[in-house]
């Protein structure tokens, strides 16, 4: 510590200039004495709002890989915990990462002191996963489904998952988010010509930040997109209201405004508890979600389930699914969740998230009439199964989903870039035209090749150049056209391994 000591003036002329220098010392010298008094006491470190924002990269392989989130935990320099979420509940939400792939969902904000985190700790529940599979019964090649449910709780039965970070993250500013990235190929094995098939289930995260623009515009800076939410109250401020994402069970909260996009219902008053919706939204500066849209199917529906079509099933009008998401429901009770549906009176919607569909050079329909296996929809009903135990479909919405490809070829038409893309053969939509024998129509004349439709709208995510002989995801809605199946992309992303 440094010591001050008194100053005592010059006795002659000879030492006036070295008095005038004693004297300057000395105000140094207190200068450095009143500044060591603080020495040791650190400036105040700010907080940051932070978002952390649920995606997956992934092939096509899957149909479902489930990991509902326990946890999320960052870990400073000094070893320092920080937690960012805790699951209120460990049972009901699907906690599905497929219909991710290529889309952020976020959770509620969390206040993360400002500073440099080297680590993460991700604790999942039970998890699970479907695959798509080609197993040749009598040398035919039909796919089939094969599904497991749980591995206890994954990673052995720790819960823990593995959680990759390029480089230490660094929170600062007033908000920012944090991609959690499943990696799907790398989160699971799977021996299916063993006998019995074996298999690991083991989660694999990378965690990346993520700045928030002004504006967002998609996933990499902002910008959230929710399926299948059910609003929880509705605020008395006349713009703001809370809503329970099926998927993780968070509940966010989000803020409406005069620029908001109301699709389905008239605006922010028509908002009621149990509502089943989906919305698009931004970032805030204080970690609020500002809604930019928000869409209702079905006014009268009180659940909501999302995921691909796979069967026609007992009699005409009659379909399963496979869902990814569910609200309003339950698995046991009524409202109840069910995977198989009637198609009476429904009404058959277009995702309200595209806007181009009468632009295309193509008839981009949507009717029973071309509802094709293998389309994601979300579907929503007032959750009373009939005594079959079969619900009817009040609306089906057909949604925005992500398949990987290889292009083969790259033309124009009409302002539209046009991609013709191969599909892996373990594709849902391939695997499903294998069962012809059983379904009616429609029927694809090449099940593993879809054309792709890009405008100046669309969302050009990939590192380099689109050209044939590249891997790419598409993220758009998937049309049946007389034989041919195509797709009006919202996003383009850098494709995964097959």
């Amino acid at each position: 510590m440094q010591t001050c000591k008194p100053f005592v003036p010059a006795k002659n002329a000879s030492s006036v200039l070295l008095s005038i220098f004693a004297i300057a010392l000395f105000g140094v010298l207190l200068a450095g004495c009143g500044s060591s008094s603080h020495m040791g006491t650190p400036p105040p470190v700010g907080n940051t709002q932070v978002v952390v924002l649920l995606t997956s990269t992934a092939n096509d392989q899957l149909v479902s890989y489930q990991a509902l989130v326990a946890s999320i935990a960052l870990v400073n320099q000094a070893g320092t915990s920080v937690t960012v979420f805790t699951n209120p509940v460990s049972f009901g939400p699907l906690g599905e990462w497929t219909h991710l792939n290529g889309v952020s969902e976020p959770l509620p904000a969390a206040t993360v002191p400002q500073g440099t985190y080297t680590s993460a700790v991700v604790k999942v529940d039970a998890c699970g996963f479907t695959d798509l599979t080609f197993v040749p019964p009598g040398g035919a090649t039909p796919g089939f489904l094969t599904s497991f449910n749980t591995e206890g709780t994954c990673s052995e039965g720790s819960g823990l998952t593995t959680v990759n970070l390029p480089s230490p993250i660094m929170i600062t500013g007033s908000v920012m988010g944090l991609s959690l990235n499943l990696q799907v190929s790398q989160s699971f094995t799977l021996n299916a010509t063993a006998v019995p098939q074996t298999y690991t289930i083991d989660p694999v995260f990378t965690l990346t930040p993520v700045s928030i623009a002004a504006q967002p515009t998609d996933e990499t800076n902002g910008k959230v997109t929710v399926i299948d939410a059910e609003v929880s109250s509705v605020g008395a401020d006349g713009k703001t209201f809370t809503a329970q994402t099926g998927n993780t069970g968070a509940t966010l909260t989000i803020v409406s405004s005069t620029a908001t996009v109301f699709q389905g219902i008239a605006g922010f008053s028509a908002l009621t508890p149990n509502l089943v919706f989906s919305f698009d939204a931004a970032i805030q500066s204080d970690g609020s979600l500002l809604a930019t849209r928000i869409e209702v199917d079905s006014p009268t529906a009180v659940t909501g389930v999302a995921g691909p079509f796979t069967f026609p099933v007992i009699a005409p009008g009659f379909f399963t699914t496979i869902n990814l998401e569910q609200d309003g429901c339950t698995i046991t009770n009524t409202p109840l969740c069910d995977q198989i549906f009637l198609q009476s009176g429904t009404v058959f919607n277009v995702s309200g998230e595209f806007t181009n569909l009468t632009s295309l050079p193509f008839p981009a329909t949507f009717t029973t009439a071309n509802f094709l296996q293998g389309q994601n929809v979300l579907i929503t009903s007032n959750g009373i199964p009939d005594q079959q135990s079969v619900e009817t479909a009040t609306t089906i919405t057909l949604l925005p989903q992500t398949l990987n490809g290889m292009v083969t070829a790259v033309a124009s038409d009409s302002g539209f870039t046009v991609y013709t893309v191969t599909l892996a053969p373990y594709d849902l939509i391939p695997v499903l035209q294998n069962y012809t024998s059983d379904t009616p129509p429609p029927h694809l004349t090449n099940p593993t090749t879809i054309v792709v439709y890009a405008d100046t709208n669309t969302r050009m995510l990939n590192t380099s150049a689109v050209a044939a002989g590249s891997l790419i995801r598409f993220r758009g809605l998937i049309f049946f056209d007389n034989g041919t199946l195509r797709m009006d992309a919202g996003e383009i992303y850098d494709g995964v391994t097959e």
